[in-house]
């Protein structure tokens, strides 16, 4: 659904609303991806207590409270006159808009993570559903009743953000009031690793176009409006749709490592997804080079325009970051935190040096960066999750 409010926003808005309201979209969904590890952490905690038989412990309530403290720190900064206005120049609403969306974001995740971690799927696919309903019903709502204007769909973007609300009395009884098993410092420590790793990952996906202007010379914004658009269609999705999907791989995997041939069956499956990737990715670059213009030309007439090298590389990027978004799902079960920042990372900082260092206009450099960052990061990506753990390894050399 998130390909429909994006659509819906380019033909609705004016070039120039469009272009503030991608903006706000990449900054709520770039934020929230950052803050989306709790439930990652949760699912594990949840998967691990239930192999034990019990229910996981106060943990669970701590790792909520370090993520909602960074949504709190980072909607104060938005409040920040300075940041509002840099941010949103004259319509200063939109901070407190995404401001109130970025606080309702961890109790989302928090549930989504227990409730998946618990096996309870059906309500998992009910709280997925209702996010995305929300924000579509409210969309098209305010459209149809004529309070189209762009503060009003922030808020219907927003709002998704408060669909764990009719879920909470049945989340309530899946955590049990028996001391915390990690202590304060340790918990700390990772979650503020993992929402670091998940921060890089947004920058490469929503708020790619955010770094690209931070680089790009001043009157770009005409050679660089199709490409903005084009990266929001094609990486925003990932992260509504593959973030779940990285939910529910964490316990899986948690259930391998928990088998004799763990280790061999996960070497395995690098292997597989390298391969799958490779064929995949060309392909969907394929079809991106030849129908990708067209169906720009379709959506927009001439309002925006794309070549089909850049929609290639595009398409091709957008199947190596998913591909690595599943790997580094290994790397968050085994509680490899600091392996799973040195993927994004490298992402990251391999994107922002394309983009400085390459020759060619920012166009050019803005679609090789996007390229040939992911492609990298798979790479370091599976790699790491083919090695066996260095407990593991330890254990079958004794066991020999």
């Amino acid at each position: 659904m998130g390909y429909v409010l994006l659509l819906l926003a380019g033909k609705h808005l004016s070039s120039v609303e469009n272009a503030v309201f991608l903006g706000f979209w990449g900054l709520l969904m770039g934020v929230g991806s950052a803050l989306s590890p709790v439930e990652q952490e949760l699912s594990r905690q949840t998967a691990v207590a239930a192999a034990q038989g019990r229910k996981p412990d106060l943990s669970a309530a701590r790792t909520f409270a370090v993520t909602q403290t960074v949504a709190i720190v980072v909607a104060a900064v938005l409040a920040v006159p300075t940041v509002n206005a840099q941010l949103f120049d004259q319509h200063r609403e939109l901070a407190w808009v995404a401001g109130c969306g970025i606080v309702a974001f961890p109790s989302l995740y928090a549930m989504r993570g227990l409730f998946i971690g618990a096996g309870q799927n059906g309500r998992y696919s009910a709280i997925l559903l209702a996010e995305a309903g929300v924000r579509l019903v409210l969309f098209v709502g305010f459209v149809v009743a004529g309070v189209s204007g762009l503060i009003w769909l922030a808020v219907a973007v927003a709002a998704g953000s408060c669909a764990w609300l009719p879920f909470a009395f049945r989340a309530r009884g899946l955590v049990e009031p028996s001391p915390s098993s990690e202590p304060w410092g340790a918990l700390w420590r990772r979650m503020l690793g993992l929402t670091v790793s998940a921060a890089l990952t947004a920058s490469v996906l929503t708020g790619y176009p955010a770094v690209v202007k931070l680089v790009a010379p001043r009157g770009s914004e005409d050679a660089l409006g199709g490409l903005f658009l084009a990266v929001s269609l094609l990486r925003s999705p990932l992260l509504l749709v593959l973030a779940p999907i990285q939910t529910l791989a964490v316990p899986t995997v948690v259930r391998v490592l928990n088998q004799p041939d763990g280790p061999r069956r996960l070497r395995r499956f690098a292997a597989v997804g390298a391969g799958g990737t490779l064929v995949v990715g060309l392909l969907v670059a394929a079809v991106a080079y030849v129908a990708g213009p067209w169906v720009f030309h379709l959506l927009y007439r001439d309002k925006f325009a794309v070549s089909a090298w850049t929609m290639a590389g595009l398409g091709w990027s957008g199947i190596a970051l998913a591909a690595t978004m599943l790997t580094v799902a290994v790397l968050v079960a085994r509680k490899q935190t600091g392996r799973v920042v040195t993927v994004w990372a490298v992402v990251a900082g391999l994107s922002l040096l394309v983009l400085l260092l390459s020759p060619g206009g920012i166009l050019f450099r803005a679609v090789l960066g996007a390229t040939v960052a992911p492609t990298v990061g798979l790479t370091v990506a599976l790699t790491m999750a083919a090695a066996t753990p260095r407990g593991r390894a330890t254990a079958s050399s004794a066991g020999q």
